[in-house]
């Protein structure tokens, strides 16, 4: 006769806290009151920035392909893909809007951490929150919970994870989802630590991308993973509630260390807010190159281009395998992903064009002989002053045929913490975005949306907006 299984019974842990349900407690026990003012401006600012860019991705080759793919897995029900306004259930507009947000590589980075933060806590807000029927306010606090649990975890393994070629975004995005779907279903602590538990075995994403679109998909697989998660928890499902500090847990697995003390990501948890480290990007390609764009600007103009000899470009010794190598591939890039993940291709774009924007990947061609010309003119070299990953620094030196020698060093990049975007240019960026699905007037109205999220009795005003 087999044995009967009865149903885990909900508890307090009696043990010592492990890390999962330290962030499951901050997670469903966050306020906005709790949140520094400055944070939840920043909050705003990278909600409606990552919106923007969803809209843009909507109307991609790429944006059709998830959403016809993501159909496949069932259609109808509580929530939408952002753009089409397809109704699609929870765990499947997160998958698409997640892979939107992340489609053009335009999206936020926290620098410290090398993490996507806000692409996979938007795809689990906007799901998670049109299917619970949340308020905006809720909606904002998950979204914040997410991106300060998304930011620790990956800030443990910074750097670590690209080493091992692996996606950090979508690693850690995952957990980041769980905890904001958690909070906003009404989810119990336990089963919330159950989640997080699984989502250490769903947590997925490597490096190798070839000329495939993989790596856009990595965001909204881990809010799809994350939402999935919590519905297996919530079914009684458990998960284990070591994940992160056991000896067989996700860091052990992935970076082959286990943190402790000061390392773990719980450490002063909703007293220093990691989150007030994510960046913006002005640019739409790969973060590690956006001070080389920085220091190009401020030199274009200061010689002709016929007179140059030599570019030379400082490169952190670990990116090279990223954004330097193979030498041929990043002179004369033949897709776009390889463009955008080009030290000496966007350097090129700089100086001859004087823009590195979504037109200069998107629908410009990648092979103006202008731009190659400059191109196979740049070499990176080891950057020895490099600090990273506590910053992307970037630097240019052009020396002239006439033995003149022009430089341009950038610590850090514009739109991080240290060098920030103002609020106008973050909605110059927006509305440039937006507009390629909707007017104007929506993107007007989208703004004020966002800006008064927490004003908002549920997400169908917003989520309407977003439809083209």
């Amino acid at each position: 006769m087999s044995p009967t299984l009865t149903a885990p019974v909900l508890r307090d842990a009696v043990a010592a806290p492990t890390e999962a349900r330290h962030l499951a407690r901050f997670a469903l026990a966050l306020s906005l009151d709790d949140v520094p003012p400055a944070l939840i401006r920043l909050a705003k600012e990278h909600l409606l920035d990552v919106i923007g860019i969803a809209l843009a991705s909507s109307r991609f080759d790429f944006g059709a392909a998830i959403l016809k793919g993501a159909s496949e897995l069932g259609t109808g029900g509580q929530a939408s893909a952002i753009g089409s306004g397809a109704a699609l259930p929870p765990a499947s507009a997160a998958l698409v809007n997640g892979v939107l947000a992340h489609g053009l590589d335009f999206d936020d980075t926290h620098v410290g951490a090398i993490y996507h933060a806000s692409a996979p806590a938007m795809a689990a807000v906007l799901a998670s929150g049109q299917a619970s029927r949340a308020s905006g306010e809720e909606v904002l606090t998950a979204f914040i919970a997410a991106l300060e649990i998304g930011c620790r975890l990956a800030t443990v393994g910074a750097g670590k994870l690209h080493d091992r070629s692996f996606h950090p975004t979508s690693l850690f995005g995952t957990f980041a989802a769980a905890a904001a779907a958690g909070r906003l279903t009404r989810t119990a602590e336990e089963q919330l630590v159950w989640a997080l538990g699984i989502c250490g075995s769903q947590a997925a994403g490597i490096l190798e991308r070839g000329n495939s679109w993989l790596k856009r998909l990595h965001p909204g697989w881990a809010a799809h993973a994350g939402l999935s998660a919590v519905s297996l928890a919530r079914g009684g499902f458990i998960g284990p509630d070591t994940v992160f500090e056991g000896r067989r847990g996700f860091y052990f697995a992935h970076t082959g260390e286990i943190p402790h003390g000061e390392a773990l990501p719980s450490h002063r948890l909703g007293r220093e807010w990691q989150a007030m480290g994510i960046a913006l990007k002005p640019y739409p390609c790969c973060h590690f190159i956006h001070a080389f764009v920085d220091a190009a600007l401020e030199l274009r103009g200061k010689f002709a281009l016929p007179d140059i000899a030599a570019i030379e470009c400082p490169l952190t010794p670990s990116l090279h395998k990223m954004v330097a190598e193979p030498r041929e591939r990043v002179i004369r890039p033949e897709t776009i992903y390889s463009a955008q993940f080009s030290v000496p291709y966007v350097v090129a774009l700089a100086l001859v064009t004087g823009r590195v924007d979504l037109a200069s990947f998107h629908d410009d061609p990648l092979d103006d002989p202008a731009v190659l010309r400059i191109a196979a003119l740049a070499e990176c070299t080891p950057d020895p002053l490099s600090d990273y990953p506590k910053h992307f620094p970037g630097e240019v030196i052009v020396t002239l045929k006439d033995g003149r020698v022009l430089r341009s060093r950038k610590p850090a990049s514009l739109g991080t913490p240290d060098v920030p975007l103002t609020a106008a240019a973050v909605e110059a960026k927006f509305r440039a975005n937006a507009t390629r699905a909707v007017s104007a007037e929506t993107a007007t109205a989208i703004i004020e949306a966002v800006n008064g999220l927490e004003r908002e009795a549920s997400l169908d005003r917003l989520m309407q907006l977003c439809t083209a």
